[in-house]
């Protein structure tokens, strides 16, 4: 990232997400739709004031490095279910009570939709009970795909390839705040992972949502 680049060929040899195998099957090792926007996040700070720093790519990166992004930025989604592992969790406000003595059976007979409509009555009355509004569709949900064109587009203008447009040079501004944001945050959450790496209380764990698996595992 130090070095400018003087061509828009010699650019885009550096956008690896550009790479056939990338657009094919992504970043071995991750659960890649999941975690492309927050390698977007990771990309853009590196293009930050103080972010040349980082000179590894997204790819490049080892298991803590990822799993600490993937903290950051990775937008989870919620399980529709869980097991029960405690009775503190039996009424939990936004899950269905747990009972004991379940005497209740589901008739296998029936159509997807006859047992759909009877469950999602239920699950509705118990919102009701509990006073939580029904989600509403879509909400958390992300169904475009990551663009990396914030990231080309600082690129650009900071090797100074190419006139940009207005539009153009109002997307590299944009793209210059997240990446000073992004930044910021990636060094916060660093300090606090080194931090607790550090405490005598620390005990390695594995993480049930890791995505920063190494490529040779």
């Amino acid at each position: 990232m130090e070095t400018k680049l003087h061509t828009l060929k010699e650019l885009r040899k550096s956008w690896w997400w550009k790479r056939k195998e990338i657009r094919c099957e992504g970043v071995r090792g991750v659960d890649w739709p999941l975690v492309k926007e927050a390698a977007r996040n990771y990309e853009l700070l590196r293009r930050s004031t103080k972010g040349k720093q980082f000179t590894k790519t997204y790819p490049e990166l080892d298991r803590e490095s990822r799993t600490i992004i993937a903290k950051l930025w990775v937008n989870w989604p919620q399980a529709p279910y869980r097991l029960y592992a405690k009775p503190s969790q039996y009424n939990e406000v936004g899950w269905t009570p747990f009972y004991e003595n379940q005497h209740r059976q589901w008739n296998l007979r029936l159509t997807d939709k006859k047992l759909i409509d009877d469950f999602i009555r239920e699950i509705r009355l118990l919102r009701e009970i509990q006073k939580i509004p029904t989600p509403r569709r879509n909400k958390g949900e992300k169904h475009r795909g990551v663009s990396w064109r914030l990231v080309e587009v600082l690129d650009r203008k900071q090797n100074g390839i190419g006139k940009l447009t207005a539009s153009e040079r109002h997307t590299a501004s944009v793209a210059q705040k997240r990446a000073e944001k992004y930044f910021v945050e990636y060094e916060r959450a660093l300090a606090k992972w080194h931090e607790g790496v550090s405490s005598p209380e620390h005990e390695p764990e594995e993480e049930e949502n890791s995505y920063g698996t190494d490529d040779s595992e």
